[in-house]
């Protein structure tokens, strides 16, 4: 009797184990299920960020009879460039400290003083923001916050929210294979947004944070949205099955723009990639203003 009870006491323990091994609940319905990974990015208050961007531009058609056209068709003819990130964030106090560097073609060295890469380091305290570019010296500003609580935040951060907010306004969304990603099991998502969507939004987001202070102007996003009528965006986000915060997430923009203003004929091809992996997620972080 006492082993019949023992077996039944480890087979429900099993049981109970198994279950939570399924981690948080999500929807079947991949689009549903962003949604529900948007929503939940609102709980990481610190991480830390490894990003890099890679870029391509590709120009062609530009009039020969522009000189200026003809100095960026030299330049950007089939221009790429690359940075990387890496650093904490504190989106509760709205801190960060960044380092970075970037290649950036033929601008590289001068803007790099003659050195293979552009370094920089960003580190935002409080009200104050510090840079310190390639010549070493550390620049300070002032990054006034809203006192107005009706009004976001009118500083510059780096949080999941952007992302969520685009992610809830997914067009398409599709489940790819389970992966793990640095040791965490997580469900892979594919997401397609609407570029015509995506501009919009972006035009708000400077208005309300402050980055822009001049009204919405709709004949501009129409002429925006022409152009942009057959670019792309996609985003793939890797999520923690236990928890469902982001680990690794990539953006892709796929953009080409003809009859450039002034430039009838002309095209411009952009590809921009930008992948981020967050880690140390809601572990403690300090960020201190340079000495």
């Amino acid at each position: 009797m006492k082993l019949r009870f023992a077996m039944m006491t480890l087979l429900f323990a099993l049981v109970l184990s198994a279950c939570g091994a399924q981690g948080a609940p999500i929807p079947a319905d991949p689009v549903e299920a962003v949604k529900v990974i948007a929503d939940k990015q609102a709980e990481i208050k610190t991480q830390h960020l490894d990003v890099s961007l890679d870029l391509g531009l590709k120009l062609d058609g530009l009039s020969a009879d522009d000189p200026s056209a003809q100095q960026a068709m030299v330049l950007f003819k089939n221009f790429k460039a690359n940075l990387t990130l890496a650093g904490d964030v504190d989106t509760t106090k709205n801190d960060l400290a960044l380092k970075g560097s970037a290649d950036l073609g033929p601008l590289t060295a001068f803007l790099s003083q003659g050195a293979d890469k552009v370094e920089f380091e960003l580190v935002k305290v409080g009200d104050k923001m510090y840079l310190k570019g390639p010549d070493g010296e550390w620049n300070e500003s002032d990054v006034s916050q809203s006192t107005d609580a009706s009004k976001p935040d009118s500083t510059p951060q780096i949080s999941a929210k952007q992302l969520s907010d685009l992610l809830k306004k997914a067009s398409k969304a599709e489940k790819l294979g389970d992966e793990a990603i640095d040791g965490v099991d997580s469900y892979h998502y594919k997401v397609t947004l609407d570029p015509m969507t995506l501009l919009t939004e972006a035009a708000k987001l400077a208005q309300s944070s402050g980055a822009s202070t001049e009204p919405i102007d709709q004949a501009q996003l129409d002429e925006a949205k022409k152009f942009l009528k057959d670019s792309v965006v996609i985003v793939e986000v890797w999520v923690g099955k236990q928890d469902l915060f982001i680990r690794q997430q990539k953006i892709v923009f796929q953009i080409s723009v003809t009859d450039i203003p002034d430039q009838p004929g002309a095209k411009a091809d952009v590809d921009l990639s930008l992948t981020t992996k967050t880690t140390k997620i809601n572990e403690p972080v300090t960020i201190t203003a340079p000495k």
